[in-house]
C-alpha cells in the first residue's frame, strides 16, 4: 500500500513553451529534464492549463523557456483523450496527472 502511494506523486523538472489555445485553456509543450520523485516515461509532455487556472497560467507564461519544477498528483486512470480539461496532462498509459504546484527551480 505505502508503494502505491508513492507512486501517486511526481515531481519533474521541465522547460515549457507555449503550444497554443483550446476551448477550456492554454496548451504548452514540456521537455521533461528531470525527474525527482516518481516515475515518467515521457521526455516531453503537453499540459494543459484551464483558463480559470490563473495563478498557473500567469507562472507559465512568465517562465517560457526557463527550468521550473512542477509537481502533479494522479487525477485519474484510462483517459479516453491525450488531453483533458485539467491543468496538467495525460501520461502515454492514459493516466491524468493533475498540477498541484509550480516553482522556480
Amino acid at each position: 500500500m505505502e508503494y502505491i502511494e508513492k507512486m501517486d506523486k511526481l515531481i519533474i523538472i521541465v522547460k515549457a513553451s507555449f503550444a497554443g489555445l483550446i476551448g477550456y485553456g492554454s496548451v504548452y509543450q514540456c521537455q521533461v529534464l528531470k525527474t525527482v520523485k516518481g516515475n515518467i516515461n515521457e521526455s516531453n509532455i503537453t499540459i494543459t492549463i484551464l483558463q480559470n487556472d490563473t495563478v498557473n497560467q500567469s507562472f507559465l507564461s512568465s517562465h517560457t523557456g526557463l527550468q521550473f519544477e512542477m509537481g502533479l498528483k494522479i487525477k485519474a486512470h484510462n483517459e479516453p483523450y491525450n488531453l483533458m480539461p485539467i491543468s496538467g496532462f495525460v501520461d502515454d498509459n492514459k493516466t491524468s496527472w493533475e498540477i498541484e504546484y509550480l516553482k522556480d527551480h
